[in-house]
């Protein structure tokens, strides 16, 4: 696979704003393999047979809203497959990355919590409040060490969701937030103070599959909720983090093994 060389404009767009956006950053191809592996999941759960676009919309929707435990096995169960990890792998957006991070050795490349989330209309239990990705991964100190990598796979709009972005609050630096614990099926949260955003421009990123937002660690960011009828909105998301820091420290990850109450049962 080519790989995309930024330019000086694209780096110093994210030293600036905190996140640059990289249209085209990823191959269709990973997208629509992973997309079929996620629909092949949503069916183990539902029994549909209908159609990938119904299954991944309305047949999602409609399992969530009734069972939502079922929801949290296919969630769970995506983050944990193989089909993700090839995903991140075959989209090779590791060299923009490196670049973005000011990193020639790819020895010195970590990463942490390669992740997909899928948002159904009307769910506010788990929008992402106002919040920087540094409170909840701190394998590096400094934003600037490390970043997330946000991958729309499908179209990701205001109207469904999309991330909203406040360019320029990565320069303060890594600030106090207010720990929300997870609780039933509503997510953790550590959430900024209002403050942060007094007087500040936002930004609603549209983008389409392939698509790539690098973002800096401490950027104040957040998700809007999905407001369409029966539109899932999904997305991927991997952290790069900078390993040969003195204080960089690797995160310990403990199993945790829920009882789901399956649609299947």
């Amino acid at each position: 696979m080519t790989r995309r060389t930024l330019t000086a404009q694209d780096l110093r767009t994210y030293a600036e704003d905190g996140y640059l956006v990289v249209k085209g950053a990823a191959a269709q191809r990973p997208i629509d393999e992973l997309m079929g592996f996620v629909a092949h999941v949503i069916r183990l759960e539902s029994g549909s047979i209908e159609p990938d676009e119904a299954v991944l919309n309305r047949v999602l929707v409609d399992l969530k809203r009734s069972h939502p435990s079922s929801s949290s096995w296919i969630y769970q169960t995506i983050l944990g497959s193989w089909a993700l990890k090839r995903f991140f792998i075959d989209i090779a957006i590791e060299d923009m990355a490196m670049q973005v991070l000011g990193m020639d050795d790819p020895n010195n490349l970590g990463i942490v919590s390669p992740a997909f989330r899928f948002d159904i209309p009307g769910d506010t239990r788990n929008v992402r409040a106002w919040h920087q990705d540094s409170a909840y991964f701190r394998e590096n100190q400094a934003g600037t060490d490390a970043l997330v990598a946000w991958i729309p796979t499908t179209p990701s709009r205001q109207e469904n969701g999309s991330v909203v972005m406040a360019p320029g609050t990565h320069h303060v630096g890594r600030v106090g937030s207010v720990h929300e614990e997870a609780s039933g099926y509503k997510s953790e949260q550590y959430v900024v103070p209002d403050s942060m955003l007094e007087g500040r421009r936002l930004v609603h990123v549209e983008a389409e599959p392939g698509d790539v937002a690098f973002i800096n660690m401490d950027l104040v960011h957040g998700s809007g909720v999905n407001s369409t009828a029966d539109n899932v909105r999904y997305t991927a998301q991997i952290r790069f983090n900078t390993i040969n820091r003195p204080e960089y420290r690797p995160v310990q990850l403990r199993p945790i093994y829920p009882t789901y109450e399956r649609r299947t049962d």
